[in-house]
C-alpha cells in the first residue's frame, strides 16, 4: 500500500488514480492530518510515499504531514522510497537545506524537461520530454547530499534525488495526462527499491 500526502493540488486525485491504474492501492492523507495517523498506516504496512503538490509556500506553512515526514525520512525513523511532486519537492529540498524560492514563471504550462541522469525516475524516459509544471516557487539548487536528474530553461531543478537514500522529488507534475511518459515516471518511482 502507498500513502499520498495532499497538500492541497487540484492533482492529487490523479496520483491516486494512476497508482490504481498501475495496480498499486493508494490511500490518501490530508497535509493537516494527525501525525498519529501516519505512524498507523506504516504499522499497517505502508511501502512507499508521495507527497503532493499545492498552493502553499514552504517557507510561510505551518508544520504539516509532509514537513514531518520529511523530517523524520532526513534523521532517520522512516526508510521507504518517498517521492514529492511540485510542493512536496521543495519540501524535500527545504528540509535537507536547499534554498526554495519564488520562480521567474508562475503559471501553470508546458515546459521542456532535460533529464541529465536517467536513474530509477527515468529509466526509458527520452532525454527531452514535455511537462505540466508551474514554477510559483522551485528549488535553486540540490541539497548537500543529492542530485540533480533533470533541469529545464526556466528551473535548474526540475528533478532530484538523494545520494544514498531512496528520496526523490520532481518540480513537474507526473500525474497529469499532458506530461510525456508521466505515466512511465510515475511507475518507475512504484515500482523501485522492491
Amino acid at each position: 500500500m502507498f500513502l499520498i500526502i495532499d497538500n492541497g493540488s487540484q492533482y492529487t486525485h490523479l496520483i491516486k488514480r494512476g497508482c490504481r491504474e498501475l495496480g498499486y492501492d493508494a490511500e490518501t492523507l490530508y497535509s493537516k492530518a494527525d501525525y498519529g495517523k501516519v505512524e498507523e498506516m506504516l504499522s499497517e504496512g505502508v511501502s512507499r510515499i508521495i507527497l503532493s503538490g499545492g498552493p502553499s509556500s514552504v517557507y510561510t506553512d505551518p508544520p504539516n504531514l509532509s514537513s514531518r515526514i520529511c523530517a523524520n525520512m532526513r534523521d532517520g525513523a522512516i526508510r521507504m522510497p518517498l517521492l514529492g511532486i511540485c510542493y512536496g519537492h521543495q519540501m524535500i529540498a527545504h528540509t535537507w537545506g536547499a534554498k526554495v524560492e519564488k520562480g521567474a514563471s508562475a503559471e501553470y504550462g508546458m515546459c521542456d524537461i532535460e533529464v541529465h541522469e536517467e536513474d530509477v525516475l527515468f529509466k526509458g524516459v527520452p532525454k527531452k520530454f514535455r511537462a505540466w509544471v508551474s514554477h510559483f516557487d522551485q528549488a535553486k539548487g540540490v541539497p548537500a547530499g543529492f542530485r540533480r536528474l533533470a533541469s529545464s530553461a526556466v528551473c535548474p531543478v526540475e528533478a532530484m534525488r538523494h545520494e544514498k537514500l531512496p528520496v526523490y522529488g520532481v518540480q513537474f507534475h507526473p500525474e497529469v495526462w499532458h506530461t510525456e511518459h508521466g505515466e512511465a515516471i510515475l511507475k518507475n518511482f512504484l515500482e523501485s527499491h522492491r
